[in-house]
């Protein structure tokens, strides 16, 4: 039974991988022309426009694994059915639901792996992407390999290491004079930006070199003029599906702390969390389709039909997620329960299958 395992495993897994770049290639055209729409503006070229599609492929890889497991599932077991292969497997006793679970325990575990990836590094590239984007496009600064990014306001160096919304986490100021002598330096833990542009640093560490010697004084708040306005600001904003799963977690602990909404982090978060269970779902989905009355069908018909489902599927499970964050309902119900009855369903119909 091992091997039969494997067999079905293997043939599975080579479907969906071969689903999973078929349709992430398609989807990183759509983006590379929709970015190209922006080439010419401010410092952005092609080159920056197909390095922004190349370093969110991954992300992209990762969003698509549910329907492309839907799909993987019915090429790969339709081509095994044509071949009367599991005509075989079904003569030799093996239930409809075995091989629904054979196939999809390894699909779930190489999405696990894939989980690791969004945790360490999907982040840095789809972070790295869209900051090099905003940043040729506004013309605010550079943004150096390490880091994070820099700008300049006359003689004053600013190096914000992570931008957020209306503020940014761990903020290096240097302060110049005209010739050149460095006066004074500023590391703060997070900084906030009021509507008027005035900066409040928290955890604050102000060092002033002076011609006696360097006076260092640690502070819980400081309050600076502009420094960078709050719309320069949030051009360097991440949106939420850029962050790691630790630092969504992090930063709806920050925002909940400060009475602020966190329903596009709370959002971002459990759709990750909930691929594993979807992508199961999409498998058992694949069944009927194997299987059931539509076996009748010719493999293309399968294929048009299971790309419908799926592809539908994985829109309206977007658009529900959005919904409910608009009619405030908490995102652990828009996601994981369409999938859990998603799942549900696939089992109920395969067992019904003769």
């Amino acid at each position: 039974m091992k091997i039969i395992d494997r067999y079905l495993a293997r043939s599975f897994l080579s479907g969906w991988l071969s689903v999973n770049l078929v349709l992430a290639g398609l989807f990183s055209f759509l983006e590379l022309a929709r970015q190209l729409d922006d080439v010419g503006e401010g410092r952005y070229r092609t080159a920056d426009a197909l390095l922004y599609v190349a370093l969110t492929l991954p992300g992209r890889m990762l969003e698509l694994a549910p329907p492309s497991a839907l799909l993987g599932s019915i090429v790969s077991l339709g081509l095994l059915a044509k071949n009367l292969e599991l005509l075989a497997l079904r003569a030799h006793g093996i239930s409809i639901q075995r091989v629904g679970w054979t196939v999809a325990r390894p699909a779930v575990l190489v999405l696990l792996v894939l989980l690791l990836g969004a945790q360490f590094l999907i982040p840095v590239l789809e972070q790295t992407a869209w900051t090099r984007r905003e940043t040729a496009l506004s013309e605010s600064g550079t943004l150096l390999p390490r880091g994070g990014f820099w700008t300049r306001d006359q003689g004053r160096f600013i190096n914000l290491r992570t931008a957020r919304d209306s503020g940014t986490q761990a903020v290096d100021i240097y302060e110049f004079a005209a010739d050149g002598k460095l006066t004074t330096y500023i590391h703060a833990r997070e900084a906030r930006i009021d509507e008027g542009g005035t900066w409040m640093l928290r955890d604050v560490r102000q060092k002033e070199f002076t011609g006696r010697g360097i006076l260092t004084r640690e502070k819980p708040q400081l309050t600076l003029p502009e420094v960078l306005t709050r719309e320069q600001a949030e051009v360097l904003a991440l949106p939420p599906r850029t962050l790691s799963l630790t630092e969504l977690l992090g930063f709806i602990a920050n925002l909940e702390e400060r009475g602020q909404n966190a329903g596009r982090y709370r959002l971002a978060l459990w759709q990750k969390l909930s691929l594993p269970v979807m992508t199961a779902a999409m498998i058992m989905l694949s069944l009927p389709f194997v299987f059931g009355p539509a076996r009748s069908a010719g493999l293309g018909w399968r294929i048009m039909a299971g790309a419908i489902i799926g592809v539908a599927f994985f829109f309206f499970n977007q658009i529900l997620g959005y919904a409910g964050l608009i009619i405030q309902i908490s995102p652990a119900w828009t996601t994981f329960v369409p999938a859990l009855a998603l799942l549900a369903a696939g089992v109920f119909v395969s067992r019904k299958i003769v």
